[in-house]
């Protein structure tokens, strides 16, 4: 009895050492970095950008200045930036809780940016292999590469909107479920891919818009002459060449495509959403279409993915031969034309919009495999169940092969819904009714 007694005593003393909170840290004494930006340095390896919250502005106004939402006349007061140059991520760090009064904390960094000069060099691998070995940074910050300097884009994003800067960074990124222009690649996504036999990584493309009047906007920034377009569709630009004017200066619009260690090319916003729709992570977009009937005229739709694409993969004559089947769901938005597609010619839409699709998911698959060598999609992913061990696996080198691929698109598209008008009726003008066919 005494032992029992004993021994409860002893338990209760070693509860009250463990109830203590000898490592903890108020949240006044550090300094809370949202984003993170990585350069060629002048004097050194690496220029690095911190962007960090000040929560004193956030408390009182957390604003200055109204509208917009990144970059423009009115200064944000909810963050502040300081550039460095260091031979490390590590040593900068280093350097910068020696000139700021507070401890540096990166457990609410919500992005880092890589310039793009870092991406095609091969250390931006190098660099994000240290990062991961290290705790300081959370694995699930969104991984992106800036067609500039990461150090511009991120002085461009000043944000008005948010009082809370890393919201931000938080919504911009996650734009790509109602927009399907990019990819939200988080940290640690990027590392498993760059390390895998049967997938490559992406990255988000940001930029800085330099435009100042509409005078300045030009159909050669966009991709539409490639694509024999009269006119750029919605998807048709990279990061930095949207043409718009105004507040928002930094801009989040396609992919960067990675073989191994280096960026070796650009997807466009069109191309991003077919990436999506591949790889299954597609939700719903406004999506422009040709009209089939009526030339020069487009009908729009809200576009989502109904269910997870289907890959079947086989070898034809030792080259990957791989077929990708995709459903999608279509809602009439706008019918330029006037003609009734909702019920007398709603079928001609949707053989018109599944070929429109598969034309340009094939032509994607074939620019990845024939221009950049890069299983993106991860099909060595759903192929390597085949083989029985991983040294099997691992001398059929998938990633050589995938370069000499075939494609075979099917898309299924069915409008389910045709919004608040179920029947269009012709529309009069100066010579008379516009006829349906």
């Amino acid at each position: 009895m005494k032992r029992t007694a004993a021994f409860l005593l002893m338990l209760a003393a070693t509860c009250t050492l463990l109830s203590g909170c000898y490592d903890g840290k108020e949240i006044d004494d550090q300094t809370y970095v949202i984003a993170i930006g990585l350069d060629k340095g002048e004097t050194n390896k690496l220029r690095m950008t911190l962007q960090y919250a000040i929560p004193l502005a956030m408390g009182s106004s957390g604003v200055s200045g109204g509208g917009g939402g990144g970059g423009g006349e009115g200064e944000s007061k909810s963050i502040g930036s300081m550039t460095l140059e260091c031979p490390s991520v590590y040593s900068g760090l280093n350097m910068v809780n020696n000139s700021v009064g507070k401890q540096v904390n990166l457990s609410h960094a919500k992005v880092m940016v890589f310039s793009e000069d870092l991406a095609k060099d091969g250390r931006m691998v190098m660099l994000t292999r240290a990062i991961t070995r290290g705790k300081e940074f959370r694995p699930n910050m969104v991984v992106a590469v800036s067609r500039g300097s990461a150090e511009d884009y991120l002085k461009s994003i000043k944000p008005r909107q948010e009082a809370d800067p890393s919201k931000y960074y938080e919504l911009k990124f996650s734009g790509y479920k109602y927009t399907g222009f990019i990819d939200q690649t988080q940290l640690h996504d990027f590392f498993i891919k760059e390390e895998s036999t049967g997938a490559q990584a992406v990255a988000a493309l940001v930029g800085v818009n330099t435009k100042n009047s509409t005078k300045e906007f030009s159909v050669g920034e966009s991709s539409a002459p490639q694509k024999n377009r009269p006119v750029p569709f919605e998807g048709d630009y990279l990061a930095g060449n949207l043409p718009k004017v105004g507040d928002i200066k930094g801009e989040a619009m396609g992919l960067a495509v990675f073989n191994g260690p280096k960026m070796v090319g650009e997807l466009d916003g069109e191309e991003s959403t077919h990436y999506l729709m591949v790889t299954g992570k597609y939700g719903h977009a406004y999506v422009t279409f040709p009209d089939p009937i009526k030339k020069d005229f487009y009908i729009v739709v809200n576009l989502k993915q109904s269910r997870r694409p289907t890959y079947k993969i086989k070898l034809v004559d030792g080259k990957p031969n791989i077929k990708v089947e995709i459903k999608l769901e279509a809602d009439y938005m706008s019918i330029q034309s006037g003609i009734n597609y909702e019920s007398e010619y709603n079928d001609i839409f949707e053989r018109s919009a599944e070929k429109y699709l598969e034309e340009g998911i094939k032509r994607l698959l074939n620019r990845t495999s024939a221009e950049f060598h890069s299983d993106i999609f991860g099909f060595g992913n759903q192929y390597k169940s085949r083989f029985l061990t991983w040294d099997q696996w691992k001398n059929f080198q998938w990633l050589d092969r995938y370069k000499n691929s075939t494609f075979e698109v099917a898309v299924d598209v069915k409008v389910r819904r045709t919004g608040l008008t179920i029947r269009n009726a012709p529309i009069q003008g100066s010579e008379g009714e516009v006829q349906s066919p």
